[in-house]
């Protein structure tokens, strides 16, 4: 069997990518994973697609489409799950002390947002609909956040890629080989098959591949902690300072996530947990004494020099890219950078130059 565009990783990026692939008239694709459907960073219980990030609440490149593409995506494949898996729950940022209450207001002001896309809460406003929610700077109001519990979505994103006839090889291990131009891939089992183009979207794992070892990815640890409430989470809405605290039920909550520069290992830890907790219960002191712990989970993203994706050809390898480096905003960015990567694949359309590899090479 021979595939146009064979793509190694079946997080965000990977799956993405395929559905984008997979509305291409006459292209085949094929995915393959060793560690399975979100066996990587984008294993997270649940995450946030948040256009104001940062301590500052800034305004995130491309937010208005980032946040279009997504919800597009979540809409499209929520009939192939019988679970809900997200929720369009707004993003409350309350202000933890004066200096970033001050920046940002500056941030909402002058960063030319939609219009109640993003909105300053005093601190009355905040204890009316957020009652109990440390807010004595006031807060970011961000109604367009969404809360995902992205093992779900990934899982409903296959299940509609393979209505379209895209191949997921999910816990099979692979060599590639490079020959006459044609990507060769023989799977663990001893079946082969053949790609005209193959694409990396394995996060940190990237660089596994000898001929990505370059790469400038940065592995960062992330650990969040799954609670019980004894009663009912108190929001709706995400919460997100000094980390983000979400659900989608009334009882489970996710809170995370550590950002761990230099890690000994890659296992949960009480360190971890130890570290979530305090800070959420400087976010949500109502909290104390009123939750368990059910579950922990701990995964590897792949961070860049400047804090952007990576898309584009091998500087040298020939029929070979990336889409790669997508942090903690691979929520945010994966629906809509998976069209731009496509597009680049099947028509030769330019890549951005904010997120090009190229922009590496010239430095």
């Amino acid at each position: 069997m021979k595939y146009d565009f064979c793509i190694l990783g079946a997080g965000l990026a990977g799956l993405s990518l395929a559905k984008e692939l997979s509305t291409v008239p006459d292209v085949n694709a094929i995915v393959i994973d060793p560690y399975g459907i979100g066996g990587g960073a984008s294993g997270s219980p649940i995450g946030l697609a948040n256009p104001a990030t940062g301590r500052f609440a800034t305004k995130t490149w491309r937010a208005e489409e980032s946040i279009e593409a997504i919800k597009s995506n979540l809409e499209e494949v929520s009939p192939f799950s019988s679970q809900k898996f997200f929720s369009q729950s707004g993003v409350m940022r309350p202000a933890m002390d004066s200096k970033i209450a001050n920046r940002m207001k500056e941030n909402i002001e002058s960063n030319n947002w939609p219009d109640d896309w993003c909105d300053w809460l005093s601190e009355s406003d905040i204890k009316t609909l957020f009652p109990g929610l440390q807010s004595e700077y006031g807060g970011a109001w961000v109604s367009t956040g969404i809360t995902v519990a992205i093992p779900q979505y990934l899982q409903a994103l296959s299940n509609y890629l393979k209505e379209k006839s895209i191949q997921i090889l999910e816990n099979k291990k692979f060599k590639l080989d490079l020959i006459s131009g044609i990507w060769n891939i023989k799977l663990s089992d001893d079946t082969q098959f053949e790609a005209e183009h193959l694409i990396t979207t394995a996060g940190i794992k990237t660089k596994e591949f000898d001929f990505w070892k370059d790469l400038p990815l940065h592995p960062v640890k992330g650990q969040v902690a799954v609670f019980e409430c004894h009663d009912n989470f108190p929001y709706k809405a995400a919460i997100s300072a000094l980390g983000y605290f979400a659900s989608l039920d009334s009882k489970t909550f996710v809170a995370g996530s550590t950002y761990e520069h230099n890690f000994t290992h890659e296992e949960v830890d009480l360190q971890g947990k130890e570290y979530i907790e305090k800070r959420m219960l400087r976010v949500m002191p109502q909290l104390k004494g009123k939750y368990r712990l059910i579950d922990q989970w701990s995964g590897v993203r792949a961070s860049t020099p400047d804090r952007m994706p990576i898309i584009g050809p091998h500087p040298s390898v020939q029929s070979c890219s990336v889409f790669a480096g997508l942090g903690s905003k691979g929520l945010l960015y994966s629906s809509v950078l998976a069209k731009e990567i496509s597009q680049y694949l099947t028509d030769n359309m330019p890549v951005s130059s904010e997120i090009s590899l190229n922009r590496f090479s010239s430095k």
